[in-house]
Protein backbone atom coordinates (compact mmCIF):
# COMPACT_ATOMS: atom_id res chain seq x y z
CA UNK A 1 0.00 0.00 0.00
CA UNK A 2 2.66 2.01 0.72
CA UNK A 3 4.17 2.55 -3.36
CA UNK A 4 0.60 3.81 -4.38
CA UNK A 5 0.41 6.34 -2.03
CA UNK A 6 3.62 7.81 -2.75
CA UNK A 7 2.58 7.76 -6.35
CA UNK A 8 -0.68 9.24 -5.81
CA UNK A 9 0.75 12.01 -3.30
CA UNK A 10 3.10 13.10 -6.67
CA UNK A 11 0.49 13.57 -9.04
CA UNK A 12 -1.54 15.55 -6.39
CA UNK A 13 2.04 17.68 -5.88
CA UNK A 14 2.19 18.35 -9.35
CA UNK A 15 -1.55 18.89 -9.62
CA UNK A 16 -1.16 21.80 -7.33
CA UNK A 17 2.16 22.94 -8.96
CA UNK A 18 0.05 23.12 -12.28
CA UNK A 19 -2.41 25.43 -10.49
CA UNK A 20 0.22 27.52 -8.91
CA UNK A 21 2.03 27.82 -12.47
CA UNK A 22 -1.22 28.96 -13.67
CA UNK A 23 -2.51 31.41 -11.27
CA UNK A 24 1.51 32.81 -11.23
CA UNK A 25 1.02 33.71 -15.35
CA UNK A 26 -2.03 33.88 -16.55
CA UNK A 27 -2.76 37.14 -14.36
CA UNK A 28 -0.36 39.09 -15.73
CA UNK A 29 -1.24 37.94 -19.18
CA UNK A 30 -4.84 39.21 -19.05
CA UNK A 31 -3.59 42.65 -17.66
CA UNK A 32 -1.78 43.05 -20.92
CA UNK A 33 -4.72 41.80 -23.00
CA UNK A 34 -6.81 44.52 -20.97
CA UNK A 35 -4.21 47.19 -22.01
CA UNK A 36 -4.21 46.20 -25.45
CA UNK A 37 -8.21 46.13 -25.17
CA UNK A 38 -8.23 49.92 -23.86
CA UNK A 39 -5.83 51.17 -26.07
CA UNK A 40 -8.33 50.42 -29.17
CA UNK A 41 -6.00 47.78 -30.48
CA UNK A 42 -7.19 45.77 -33.36
CA UNK A 43 -9.65 43.41 -31.93
CA UNK A 44 -7.80 40.26 -34.24
CA UNK A 45 -4.39 40.64 -32.33
CA UNK A 46 -5.93 40.89 -28.98
CA UNK A 47 -7.93 37.41 -29.84
CA UNK A 48 -4.52 35.73 -30.60
CA UNK A 49 -2.67 36.92 -27.97
CA UNK A 50 -5.59 35.88 -25.60
CA UNK A 51 -6.12 32.73 -27.89
CA UNK A 52 -2.19 31.44 -27.34
CA UNK A 53 -2.06 32.74 -23.70
CA UNK A 54 -5.20 29.89 -23.03
CA UNK A 55 -3.85 27.40 -25.01
CA UNK A 56 -0.18 27.53 -23.96
CA UNK A 57 -0.86 27.48 -20.63
CA UNK A 58 -3.38 25.14 -20.81
CA UNK A 59 -1.28 22.41 -22.55
CA UNK A 60 1.68 23.48 -19.99
CA UNK A 61 -0.32 22.29 -17.15
CA UNK A 62 -1.49 19.47 -18.98
CA UNK A 63 2.57 18.77 -19.69
CA UNK A 64 3.28 19.51 -16.03
CA UNK A 65 0.48 16.83 -14.76
CA UNK A 66 1.50 13.96 -17.01
CA UNK A 67 5.17 14.23 -16.63
CA UNK A 68 7.42 13.83 -13.87
CA UNK A 69 10.49 16.06 -14.16
CA UNK A 70 11.68 18.44 -16.68
CA UNK A 71 10.22 17.13 -20.55
CA UNK A 72 11.40 19.58 -23.88
CA UNK A 73 7.59 19.95 -24.53
CA UNK A 74 7.17 21.90 -20.87
CA UNK A 75 9.95 24.29 -21.75
CA UNK A 76 8.72 24.79 -25.31
CA UNK A 77 5.32 25.68 -23.59
CA UNK A 78 7.16 27.62 -21.21
CA UNK A 79 8.84 29.94 -23.29
CA UNK A 80 6.09 30.12 -25.44
CA UNK A 81 4.21 31.61 -22.69
CA UNK A 82 6.59 34.20 -22.34
CA UNK A 83 6.65 34.96 -26.13
CA UNK A 84 3.18 36.34 -25.60
CA UNK A 85 4.34 38.29 -22.79
CA UNK A 86 7.11 40.00 -24.94
CA UNK A 87 4.86 40.55 -27.67
CA UNK A 88 2.17 42.08 -25.48
CA UNK A 89 4.69 44.26 -23.72
CA UNK A 90 6.32 45.14 -26.88
CA UNK A 91 3.13 46.23 -28.00
CA UNK A 92 1.86 48.45 -25.49
CA UNK A 93 4.80 50.04 -25.08
CA UNK A 94 4.77 50.74 -29.12
CA UNK A 95 0.98 52.54 -29.04
CA UNK A 96 2.12 53.92 -25.59
CA UNK A 97 4.89 55.83 -27.28
CA UNK A 98 2.78 56.35 -30.33
CA UNK A 99 0.11 57.85 -28.30
CA UNK A 100 2.26 60.13 -26.46
CA UNK A 101 3.57 61.04 -29.52
CA UNK A 102 0.53 62.00 -31.86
Amino acid sequence: MQPKRVMMDGVLQRKVRAFGNFSEYVPVGLLFLVALELMKLPTVLVWLLGSALIIKRITHAWGLITTYGLSPGRAVRFFLTWFVYLVGAGVCVYYGVVGILS
